[in-house]
């Protein structure tokens, strides 16, 4: 099971419940689970506001062994795992997207791989995140109108899961109707 998870974030989503579902479902686990969130598409009237607060958040997560309490991001599970990151994270730099993140930290286990969580903004969808990438790599792009963030969200072939947050009902539907997701998951204001 693959998966390059979507979220949209519409103009009239709860960003205090988003921010908290978007962190946790892009880095909990290290952003090592199937249904992981690899991008994220906001509305461009609140995509300033949402990614700057995003930004807060993914500064202040903290990375180190998992049997810590106050651990939620653990290590990659191996070198090859910290490699097609960096190989990811290489390519958007080269398409001149902004990166911030992904190097590794320096931890008491010198042959683990603890990386800080990467956001990656971009202005459009492109082929590196249509892969999956199985590292903490979180994908921002704006979009102005619901269907075509719709169509980015279905233009991944891994259709795992996907999430909406909005507090329209007509965009809830929409998203979740035979028109909209396509993945075999879909949420509803939950990560």
């Amino acid at each position: 099971l693959g998966g390059n998870n979507a979220a949209l974030v519409c103009a009239s989503a709860d960003l205090d419940l988003a921010l908290r579902a978007v962190l946790f479902s892009a880095v909990g686990t290290a952003g090592q689970r199937c249904t992981t969130l690899r991008r994220a598409f906001v509305h461009e009237s609140v995509y300033e506001v949402f990614v700057a607060r995003l930004r807060q958040a993914w500064a202040g997560v903290t990375v180190g062994d998992p049997r810590e309490p106050a651990t939620l991001v653990g290590p990659l599970i191996d070198g090859p795992a910290f490699d097609a990151m960096q190989r990811a994270l290489d390519e958007c730099r080269a398409l001149g997207n902004r990166v911030s993140g992904g190097e590794r930290l320096q931890q008491q286990y010198p042959g683990a791989y603890y990386v800080r969580p990467a956001l990656v903004e971009v202005d459009v969808q492109h082929a590196v995140m249509l892969r999956e990438t199985f590292a903490p790599i979180l994908y921002l792009c704006r979009f102005r109108e619901l269907d075509e963030a719709i169509a980015l969200n279905n233009a991944a072939s891994h259709g795992l899961s996907s999430a909406i947050f909005t507090d329209s009902l007509r965009e809830a539907e929409h998203f979740t109707s035979e028109q909209g997701s396509d993945c075999g998951i879909v949420n509803v204001n939950i990560g």
